[in-house]
């Protein structure tokens, strides 16, 4: 311990006598003994100001969106999983990327002086220490890998998914290549709801905070730390240490990482901790400046020097780390089912839950018990603020056990719903087809199960956005086994709820199809897309179905209507056609040769329109023409098997059989292979 002379005159004395006063050492936790003044940083201002215009920019950012209706996309690191899964870069995934790159080389810096949430955790985290509760970190080795984990699922599963197992679960799933998708109309198309935005911020900043810890969604929660702790592994800019160090834990007591900071330059040099955010707390604390920032070996090169010394970081035994590692798991995977909570925020009530599980466990077992500045339990006796935790936290598991169990029938149901294999056009199309007893049984398990999620009464679960989807699955089953009115009753209510919109009348008039009430099906169809004539999906249906009823001069008509009413409408422009160049007259014909021709200057380089344009030009006698359309569709689409038989018919019915014959042969082979994955 280093001492301070102080010069003071002994009472009735004109002598000077010089005392010596010890200077205060932090404890074995980093902690400074009650009453001890603490450390001053004068770093803590600095971020508060950085961090401070971090959020005017995001604000500006949202300002700006707000004013011009068109932006850059929001800069949030869990749009790079767009560019991982279908090759969308957009200014997320730049971002990210230049943060990976930059924590390879400077560290974790980003987190301590970048993030929204550490600025809000340390809000917390301040304020609660002006009221004198000073979070104390709690130490798992387990639950540490659960922001890594949680960053594999986000980032590397699709990756893996794509290359090594989709080849022969979905050959179909092709890679798109990359494009650039900068800019939005809809800022918050990826962002939850102020009813989803507010607990997240309550429970990611302050509740975190509260039980785990300075920063403890950063340690135990967040996914994007699950790159950037290992990346500052290899980080050759680090906080090291000179041979001025007195090892007085100053540096510990102000750090807000929950790093040791004056064992881990005792025996490394250097801070080696992934958890070390370099908010530079510690440098500007250092009583004797022997801290500094500086560059050399990086961390996993370094050498303990003093491996003797080292103590435990922990606080759970093996077993102790097993268990709540399940509870870790089982408590995210809960509220991550069917009706849930976006991952960042499961992640934090998972960290949560598994410290008020072992909060639970030491009440139970451990003689004296705190939690801060409240002592739950003492010599064997729970308090009534002991009592109080293990009623909330009963709570908390129980709320957990009931949604465990709406997800799990929800999850179940799904699966049952997914063994249905009677195809859609045979349910709706009339017939009133009986499925056989195995699928019968299947669609009344997944129904029971359903009704199971259902609201309460009629349930046991609750109200919300995933009512409507329970709602369609369990009426797309009532049709599988021919309930057709019950089915039409369920939409109609989930309507008349939530207000009529496409899918719900493109679902009704289904219904009335299969119930075989076609005319009623047709008028109700026809009657809300007049009113709606946006709605393109219930369009494209009604149009369907008269064609395929052979009812096509009232197809025509609302595909010219269709027209009439939105002229820039390129689907409507290509249906109409499509209908004409079907006819039998030829100016019909003609005119969907026009309209043909006016959705390829819309749209140039579509191989579909090319190959219907092919099939008005042979009704009409113009082979030439029709085969010079197929060789421009097959320049564009080579893999189509419809226009290399198309070709191949073409070319038959012209008298060139042979090569007729081999393009016929190559459709008939291209169309029997499935296609591989680009």
């Amino acid at each position: 311990m280093r001492p301070m002379n102080c010069e003071t005159r002994a009472p009735g004395s004109s002598k000077d006598l010089s005392l010596t006063i010890l200077a205060v050492r932090a404890g074995p936790d980093g902690h400074l003994p009650k009453g001890a003044k603490a450390p001053k940083s004068t770093m803590g201002g600095r971020r508060a100001i950085i961090l401070g215009i971090v959020q005017v920019l995001m604000l500006a950012h949202i300002a700006q969106w707000l004013w011009t209706g068109n932006t850059i996309k929001p800069i949030e690191p869990s749009d790079s999983m767009d560019a991982i899964k279908d090759g969308v870069v957009n200014a997320g995934a730049i971002f990210f990327a230049i943060a990976l790159l930059s924590t390879a080389i400077l560290g974790r810096w980003f987190c301590g002086w970048g993030c929204h949430i550490v600025m809000l955790q340390d809000l917390c985290g301040w304020l609660m220490k002006r009221i004198g509760i000073r979070p104390k970190l709690f130490r798992s080795r387990l639950l540490l890998w659960l922001p890594f984990l949680l960053a594999v699922y986000m980032f590397i599963w699709p990756i893996a998914y794509r290359l090594a197992i989709a080849p022969y679960t979905r050959p179909d799933l092709t890679w798109p290549g990359f494009r650039g998708d900068f800019t939005t109309t809809d800022y918050w198309a990826t962002f939850p709801g102020l009813w989803m935005a507010i607990p997240f911020l309550l429970v990611c900043g302050f509740l975190t905070v509260y039980l785990l810890g300075a920063k403890g969604y950063c340690t135990y929660g967040c996914p994007y730390g699950g790159f950037f702790a290992p990346l500052d592994e290899i980080s050759p800019l680090r906080i090291r240490v000179t041979d001025a160090c007195t090892e007085c834990g100053h540096c510990t007591a102000v750090c807000t990482s929950n790093v040791r900071v004056h064992e881990e330059v005792r025996d490394f040099r250097m801070v080696v901790d992934q958890g070390c955010m370099k908010c530079l707390d510690c440098v500007s604390a250092c009583p004797e400046q022997a801290l500094y920032v500086g560059w050399g070996k990086p961390a996993f090169l370094a050498k303990n020097r003093n491996p003797g010394k080292s103590v435990s970081r922990f606080d759970l035994t093996g077993n102790e780390e097993l268990a709540l590692a399940a509870v870790a798991i089982a408590s995210f995977f809960v509220v991550r089912g069917p009706i849930g909570v976006p991952l960042l925020f499961a992640s934090g009530i998972a960290a949560c839950t598994t410290y008020l599980a072992w909060l639970c466990a030491s009440l139970l077992r451990t003689r004296d018990v705190r939690l801060h500045q409240m002592q739950l339990k003492r010599d064997g006796r729970v308090r009534a603020s002991g009592a109080a935790v293990l009623a909330v936290s009963g709570a908390v598991f129980a709320a957990l056990a009931y949604f465990g169990a709406i997800n799990s029938a929800m999850m179940l149901a799904r699966f049952e719903r997914d063994r249905v294999t009677v195809p859609a056009q045979v349910v709706f199309s009339g017939t009133k087809s009986v499925p056989n007893a195995a699928e019968r049984a299947i669609a009344q398990r997944a129904c029971s199960l359903y009704e199971f999620t259902q609201p309460w009464p009629a349930g046991y679960g609750f109200a919300g956005p995933w009512q409507s989807d329970i709602e369609s699955n369990v009426a797309w089953l009532s049709c599988v086994l021919g309930n057709y009115t019950e089915a039409e009753r369920i939409l109609r209510e989930g309507a008349e709820r939530e207000g009529m919109n496409e899918v719900a009348a493109a679902s009704i008039a289904r219904v009335m199809r299969g119930d075989g009430r076609f005319d009623d099906a047709v008028t109700f169809a026809r009657s809300h897309w007049e009113a709606h004539p946006e709605w393109e999906r219930l369009r494209e249906e009604l149009l369907t179905w008269l064609v395929t009823d052979g009812q096509r001069e009232m197809a025509l008509e609302i595909a010219r209507l269709a027209v009439k009413k939105r002229p820039q409408d390129l689907n409507a422009i290509r249906r109409l056609s499509l209908i004409l160049v079907e006819s039998v007259v030829a100016t019909e014909v003609e005119e969907g040769l026009m309209l043909i021709d006016i959705t390829l200057q819309m749209a140039p380089g579509n191989p579909y329109a090319l190959r219907a344009r092919a099939q008005g030009l042979r009704t009409l006698g113009r082979t030439a023409e029709a085969e010079e359309a197929l060789n421009e569709g097959l320049a564009i689409a080579p893999d189509d098997w419809l226009l290399v038989q198309e070709l191949g018919e073409l070319l038959m019915a012209t008298d060139r059989m042979r090569e007729g014959a081999v393009l016929m042969k190559k459709a008939g082979e291209m169309r029997s292979q499935p296609r591989t994955p680009r």
